[in-house]
């Protein structure tokens, strides 16, 4: 169940230590995150300490809903690399993953991964063609670039990008440029 998700995500236990992970938590282990005595750490030394600091949150947070661990960006060589967050998981949920009480999910901030043209063509109503340039224009090449990686023509595309625009609300290319990074980390949880 846990592999279904598009992100780095991993079950703890009541007292914080790793029951499981998913094959995108595991490709983390050994750049940036591992694995010390059961427990999830990071590598950059502050970063551990405010990573340690929210799943002790968690962990002593009431089962009434409330929850006050926020989450915290965990660096790697002196930069922001993704960010962790926890998610407390229901009985309902608990019984879903088999076990487990809370979700430790490490969202990318660094990737340059374009936001799936089908959640984009859903969200704002494009077409797939404008989708897929959406898509492409999201990585921050240019509609020159766009255009040939799609192998349609500038004129299409320039067509394409001013219906865009329109759906989306934007009025220029590096306005709907910062629009869709947004949804680049959606590759989240």
């Amino acid at each position: 169940m846990l592999d279904q998700f598009n992100c780095a995500a991993a079950l703890l236990d009541s007292r914080g230590g790793l029951r499981r992970c998913n094959k995108h938590a595991d490709a983390l282990f050994g750049s940036g995150l591992m694995v010390r005595h059961g427990r999830i750490h990071a590598a950059d030394r502050e970063s551990d300490s405010r990573l340690q600091r929210m799943i002790q949150m968690a962990v002593k947070s009431p089962q009434d809903g409330t929850f006050p661990a926020e989450p915290e960006v965990v660096a790697r060589d002196g930069a922001y690399w993704m960010l962790a967050e926890i998610v407390p998981m229901t009985s309902f949920v608990r019984d879903l993953f088999n076990g487990g009480d809370l979700l430790l999910c490490f969202t990318d901030l660094v990737s340059h991964r374009a936001p799936q043209a089908r959640l984009l063509r859903h969200v704002f109503q494009l077409t797939a063609a404008e989708a897929r340039l959406a898509s492409s224009l999201a990585t921050g090449g240019g509609i020159d670039a766009a255009s040939a990686r799609l192998a349609i023509g500038r004129e299409t595309a320039r067509t394409q990008l001013r219906a865009i625009l329109a759906k989306t609300g934007t009025h220029r290319q590096a306005e709907l440029t910062a629009l869709l990074s947004r949804f680049r980390a959606s590759s989240r949880c």
